[in-house]
C-alpha cells in the first residue's frame, strides 16, 4: 500500500476515535441533562464570566461538557486540516468536511441557544440530533478512508453488493432510529419520563389514553421503540446470511436493550443511573446503525465503479 493509503488509515483511525469521543461527550450531556446542571454555567460562552470558573460537581458537569466539546473541535479542525493540505484528499473529501463544519456550526450555536433560552424544548432536541450527526459523520468518514479501496489507484473490493432488500432496510433502519432520535429528544426536553407511569399500559390500565400534550409525546415515542424494532428484526431477518449479517444482529440487541431500559425506567421511575444508560444506548444504536448502514451502501458503489 503507497504512503497515501498509510496516512488515510491514520485519518480514519482518527475520526474513529474522535467518533467515540463524541459518543462519550453525548453521554456526558445525557448526564448533565438527568442531574438538572444544564443552567449551572447560567451565561455562554464563559461560564459566570470567567473561562475557568469556582468549580463545584453540578458547575463542572456543565462547564466540564463544554471542555471535552471543544477538544473534540479541535481534534476535528486538526483532522480536516491534513485532508485539506493534500489536494487528493480535498477534492475527494472537502464535500464531506463542508457538511461537517455546517453541522458543528450549528451544533456550537444551539450550544448557546439551550443556555441563553433556559433550555427551551425545541434548542434541546435540535442540539441532541446535531450532536449525533457530528458523530455520524465522523464515522462515515473513518468509514470512507479506511475503507479498501479508498485510495488512487488502490485495487476496489470485488464482493458482491448487498441485495436491494438489504439496502432497502439499511436505509429504513437509519430513518426510523433518527425520528425515534428526536421523539426521544422530545419526550426528555419536555419532561415527559413519566408522563405514562406503567409498561405496557401507560395509566390506569390503559394503553393509548390520548395523544394530546406530554403523555401524547411518551406514546409516540413507545410506538416509535416498537417501530424500530420491527424493522430491525425485518433488516435481520433479510441480512443474516450476508456479511452485514452480524451488523444486523448487533442493532438488534441494542434496540431489546434500550427498550428494557426503557421499560425498567419506568417501573423504577427513572433513577439517573438508567436514565444515562437509556440516553448512552440510544447514541450507542446511531453509532452502529450509521456504520452498518455505511458498510452496505458502499459495497454497491464500490461494486459499480469495478
Amino acid at each position: 500500500m503507497n504512503s497515501g493509503g498509510g496516512l488515510e488509515r491514520r485519518l480514519g483511525t482518527g475520526f474513529a476515535a474522535l467518533g467515540f469521543v463524541t459518543w462519550l461527550l453525548l453521554i456526558f450531556g445525557s448526564t448533565v441533562r438527568v442531574n438538572g446542571a444544564g443552567l449551572s454555567c447560567p451565561d455562554w460562552p464563559l461560564c459566570f464570566g470567567q473561562l475557568v470558573p469556582q468549580l463545584n460537581m453540578i458547575i463542572f458537569l456543565e462547564w466540564g461538557h463544554r471542555l471535552l466539546a471543544g477538544t473534540i473541535s479541535l481534534g476535528f479542525v486538526a483532522l480536516g486540516g491534513v485532508i485539506l493540505s493534500r489536494p487528493e484528499l480535498r477534492r475527494r473529501f472537502a464535500l464531506q468536511l463542508g457538511i461537517m463544519v455546517l453541522v458543528l456550526a450549528a451544533q456550537i450555536v444551539f450550544g448557546g441557544l439551550t443556555v441563553l433560552l433556559s433550555l427551551a424544548f425545541w434548542s434541546v432536541t435540535i442540539h441532541l440530533l446535531l450532536g449525533n450527526a457530528f458523530m455520524a459523520l465522523m464515522l462515515v468518514m473513518a468509514v470512507r478512508l479506511r475503507a479498501p479501496g479508498a485510495a488512487p489507484g488502490a485495487a476496489v473490493s470485488a464482493e458482491a453488493p448487498a441485495p436491494g432488500t438489504i439496502r432497502l432496510l439499511a436505509v429504513a433502519m437509519v430513518v426510523a432510529v433518527a425520528l425515534q432520535l428526536g421523539l426521544g429528544g422530545l419526550v426528555s426536553s419536555n419532561y415527559a419520563g413519566l408522563a405514562c407511569i406503567e409498561w405496557p399500559s401507560c395509566n390506569a390500565g390503559v394503553w393509548f389514553p390520548t395523544f394530546s400534550g406530554i403523555l401524547g409525546l411518551q406514546l409516540f415515542h413507545r410506538l416509535g421503540a416498537y417501530t424500530v424494532a420491527a424493522v430491525a428484526f425485518a433488516f435481520v431477518g433479510v441480512a443474516r446470511a450476508d456479511r452485514a449479517g452480524k451488523g444486523a444482529w448487533a442493532i438488534v440487541a441494542l434496540v431489546l436493550v434500550q427498550i428494557a431500559l426503557g421499560v425498567l425506567n419506568v417501573w423504577v421511575r427513572m433513577p439517573v443511573e438508567l436514565a444515562v444508560a437509556h440516553a448512552a444506548t440510544a447514541h450507542a444504536l446511531v453509532a452502529t446503525t450509521t456504520l452498518v448502514a455505511t458498510g452496505v451502501l458502499r459495497r454497491g458503489r464500490a461494486a459499480a465503479a469495478s
